[in-house]
């Protein structure tokens, strides 16, 4: 199952089933009733989410201590695992399947993922948000608002949206990388390394505890290699968490990205 296969599937569904046309429209119970699948809610301890289905129904139960957000995403990672395998399904989701999954399981729960981000930030309404913008909180904060999506949910969507060329990475109060996502398009070499660098705002933030917010930094700071020694990149950095903290890094001119790109296609 691709993305684009997912994308398709769910453009078809909001467009000519249901006409959706701006993000409020969006009722994540109403699709799942109309995939006759029932949402139930009950505290559920260790899981997020679970899925029973027999022939053509199904139900969907989330964890009712869950925030609404959480919630909604719960209910689209489940539709997911319905849409791909319905009349066969029967699943628990931990929070750690539906964020980081690994193991066996993995390419499933991936798949059921990207159904959820689709459901929830389908592509056809992401477009008009996401034109001319910077990669920013400001961004974030207003899509998150829009659709009602959790904030690692809109962040994720965003990235991987390939609308912006750059990635936003995690890192701890130690300095070592937590995790991180990218466009699709970006190189290697513009990976974030695995502790913070030098030179950057988040290293500002979390080495010098300066908030220096957002801004342009020398673009050899975020490249491993020397293409972007004479080039600039946005930067925008925050505390997430006690212990985490985020950098969003989008390279507003993309040369230094394409002139890689082409030099290893040349090799």
């Amino acid at each position: 199952m691709t993305i684009k296969a997912i994308k398709d599937f769910v453009e078809s569904l909001y467009i000519d089933e249901f006409a959706i046309s701006e993000p409020g429209e969006i009722d994540i119970e109403a699709i799942a009733f109309e995939q006759q699948a029932i949402v139930l809610e009950k505290p559920l301890n260790g899981c997020e989410a679970m899925i029973i289905g027999a022939g053509d129904k199904a139900t969907i139960t989330v964890n009712s201590t869950s925030d609404a957000p959480r919630k909604r995403f719960s209910v689209g990672h489940e539709l997911g695992h319905w849409f791909k395998d319905r009349g066969k399904v029967g699943n628990l989701c931990s929070h750690s399947d539906m964020e980081n999954p690994s193991g066996v399981s993995r390419s499933r729960e991936n798949i059921a993922n990207s159904y959820a981000s689709e459901l929830l930030i389908p592509t056809y309404l992401l477009r008009e948000p996401l034109a001319g913008s910077r990669l920013d909180l400001d961004l974030i904060s207003s899509v998150k608002s829009a659709f009602d999506t959790s904030f690692m949910m809109t962040l994720r969507r965003i990235i991987t949206s390939d609308h912006h060329m750059g990635h936003f990475v995690i890192y701890r109060k130690d300095g070592s990388r937590y995790l991180f996502d990218k466009n699709s398009n970006l190189p290697g070499c513009f990976f974030p390394t695995n502790t913070v660098p030098e030179g950057s705002k988040i290293h500002d933030l979390i080495v010098n505890n300066v908030k220096s917010g957002s801004g342009e930094v020398d673009g050899s700071v975020w490249c491993r290699e020397g293409w972007a020694d004479d080039a600039t990149v946005y930067e925008h950095a925050f505390q997430y968490h006690d212990d985490m903290f985020i950098s969003l890094v989008w390279w507003k001119n993309e040369e230094p990205i394409w002139q890689c790109i082409s030099s290893k296609e040349e090799l």
